[in-house]
């Protein structure tokens, strides 16, 4: 069997969720709320303009669901330019500043040098994909993933550093976790007037119920896993992690003071959901693992800070240069 397969989600190809629309002219204007108008299950379940709505991932690596990059399109949209920041590709023969380049040529990013509405300079575009929940089961119908797409860097980047915040509090799990994904218009900051639409993510519910359910999950794909095995294995050793779980506790709360004894007790029942140590020995080695480095992480108080949301962040333009229309006043 081939090794180190890419993993390819399906999408839901009836459309993108984002928060804009073409006027009768064909111009962009903002939309306060989701466009979810081409799926009827979610306008039965959302309305027809939410501005929040519930997700879970189909992965726990990044990568896999979420990409963001730079772009350039023709009139007859065909796309002459992709930038990650740093490198520039050119898709077609093109000409910048006075340079020429190749179709296919790679040079360091001539984008960032030039001026906000130069047609020349690359636009951002994020890609989501995600299953989005129905309100009143609480589940998942649509087996398909939906894409949002947004060309809002300022979202993009919100939504990364959740993700990665994420990680570092669950021990690297995604799968499993409740997101909540909102819409809330902000204004621009040459004109205030104008308004614009910014994502942002946030996970639902207490980390103690958030780290139970992720146990849980993990516990069912173990077991569903291990259906399907036709070779027998040796089992895993599952003590050591465990072990080092105890050293952990103990080296943070040394003793046998009920001070040490209350606090270790409350901090394994907000990771574990349980303080029987048996039951904690017998959870799968890799769940163990992820406690074990999440634990280190909170009790060390090295957890990464996510940089501050910044509402600062000039409108997005059209091909001609112009600013976008908008609609939807406050959102």
């Amino acid at each position: 069997m081939i090794q180190n397969r890419r993993y390819r989600i399906l999408c839901d190809e009836r459309a993108k969720i984002t928060s804009g629309e073409k006027t009768d002219k064909g111009r962009p204007r903002s939309l306060s709320y989701f466009d979810v108008s081409p799926f009827p299950e979610l306008v039965k379940e959302y309305g027809d303009k939410p501005e929040e709505l519930y997700l879970y991932f189909p992965s726990d690596n990044i990568p896999d669901f979420f990409n963001d990059e730079y772009n350039l399109y023709g009139s007859n949209n065909q796309k002459k330019r992709s930038c990650d920041g740093v490198t520039c590709i050119h898709r077609i023969p093109e000409t910048v500043n006075g340079v020429t380049y190749e179709a296919g040529q790679e040079s360091p990013c001539v984008c960032k040098d030039l001026p906000e509405k130069d047609k020349n300079k690359c636009k951002y575009v994020m890609y989501l994909k995600a299953w989005i929940v129905l309100l009143s089961t609480g589940k998942i119908e649509n087996p398909l993933c939906y894409i949002f797409r947004t060309h809002s860097k300022n979202s993009g980047d919100t939504i990364y550093s959740e993700l990665e915040k994420m990680k570092i509090l669950t021990g690297g799990v995604l799968r499993g976790v409740k997101f909540q994904i909102n819409v809330r218009m902000v204004a621009g900051k040459d004109d205030a007037k104008k308004r614009f639409p910014i994502w942002s993510l946030q996970s639902v519910g207490m980390m103690s119920d958030i780290r139970q359910q992720v146990t849980a999950q993990a516990h069912g794909i173990i077991e569903e896993v291990k259906a399907f095995e036709q070779e027998e294995e040796e089992p895993e050793d599952l003590t050591d992690y465990a072990e080092k779980i105890k050293e952990l506790l103990v080296k943070y709360y040394p003793g046998e003071t009920k001070e040490a004894k209350s606090k270790k007790g409350k901090l394994v029942k907000s990771w574990f959901g349980t303080t029987d140590w048996e039951k904690i020995k017998s959870m799968p080695s890799d769940v163990l693992k992820r406690s074990y480095e999440g634990l280190e992480e909170e009790l060390s108080g090295r957890l990464q800070e996510v940089e501050p949301f910044n509402e600062d962040e000039d409108l997005p333009f059209d091909e001609e240069g112009e600013p976008v229309e908008t609609q939807g006043g406050e959102g």
